[in-house]
């Protein structure tokens, strides 16, 4: 993960970097939702002078594009440093990837491109390479190269700072006990399916997140009528036992792609609200499986 970008100028001069800022997020609802982060932007040199025209970027949650924003103008750069803010806006078809983003922290990549300039006051061999001293200098960042900082941010942060301003709605925190498949090696299978659909939701990959949800049912020990055996037999067994079985049947009538085969299948089109709600469902269902039949 990268904890800060270098830019290097002309004459191979490292000129600035930016990393993340220490600032909190903040956000703005409306038509057009707009999410303000903070970088902090240090001069390298005092006598290699820059300063931040513009610097474009995308903003990525995992891999999907969810904005676009810029940096600066900036100018009076030091070598202390100072907190920049770099805000974006995004369309709203990407908000509900906002609310329920990877586990862990949630973290945003940048991808710089954009215009510097710069003024030195080197003479003889410190200036070779560079353009007349004393005099300010345009210098374009190329989107062919990659200049990407990620800022992380913590998760309740997140939903307080950002989720909250922007009026997405309600959203649930739960506890989860989903075991450590070095410890019950049974459940790998089950959870690296429950992986898979997680990376596939936040591609954006409806149809897989359906099958992988799925295969992390049929994965599970003894499924897929024996998983409930740990249990005494009575009414919630029964119930539980019943429920799993109804998600299965969901997951499969929508469209899907089978995780192993490819194949697809399903009665009706799925879509990343469906996605999030199968992906959601199951871990919850997973976790609450474990704790009813797990030591």
């Amino acid at each position: 993960m990268p904890t800060d970008v270098q830019f290097i100028g002309p004459a191979n001069r490292h000129a600035i970097t930016l990393r993340p800022g220490s600032n909190l997020p903040s956000a703005k609802g409306g038509p057009l939702p707009r999410i303000s982060l903070f970088v902090e932007a240090r001069l390298k040199d005092a006598q290699f002078k820059t300063e931040i025209i513009q610097l474009s970027f995308d903003a990525y949650l995992g891999d999907v594009l969810v904005g676009q924003g810029a940096v600066g103008p900036v100018t009076y750069l030091t070598t202390d440093g100072q907190q920049v803010e770099a805000a974006f806006t995004c369309p709203r078809s990407a908000l509900p990837l906002f609310l329920d983003p990877p586990p862990g922290r949630v973290e945003l990549k940048l991808r710089f491109s954009g215009l510097l300039r710069y003024q030195h006051e080197f003479t003889g061999a410190r200036a070779e390479g560079l353009e007349a001293a004393g005099v300010w200098h345009q210098w374009p960042i190329s989107n062919n190269l990659v200049h990407e900082l990620t800022v992380s941010i913590a998760r309740s942060d997140w939903y307080e700072l950002v989720v909250a301003p922007l009026k997405l709605g309600g959203y649930l925190i739960a506890s989860l006990n989903l075991p450590d498949p070095t410890e019950v090696p049974a459940w790998t299978a089950a959870l690296d399916h429950l992986e898979s659909a997680r990376r596939a939701l936040t591609t954006g990959d409806a149809p897989a997140v359906f099958g992988y949800c799925r295969a992390a049912i049929d994965a599970l020990p003894g499924a897929k009528k024996n998983i409930f055996d740990n249990m005494a037999v009575g009414k919630k067994r029964e119930a539980i036992d019943a429920l799993t079985l109804s998600l299965g049947t969901y997951l499969h009538s929508g469209r899907h792609v089978e995780p192993t085969t490819g194949a697809t299948g399903g009665d009706f089109p799925v879509d990343r609200q469906d996605a999030a709600l199968a992906y959601n469902e199951t871990v919850l269902l997973l976790s609450h499986i474990a704790s009813l039949v797990l030591p």
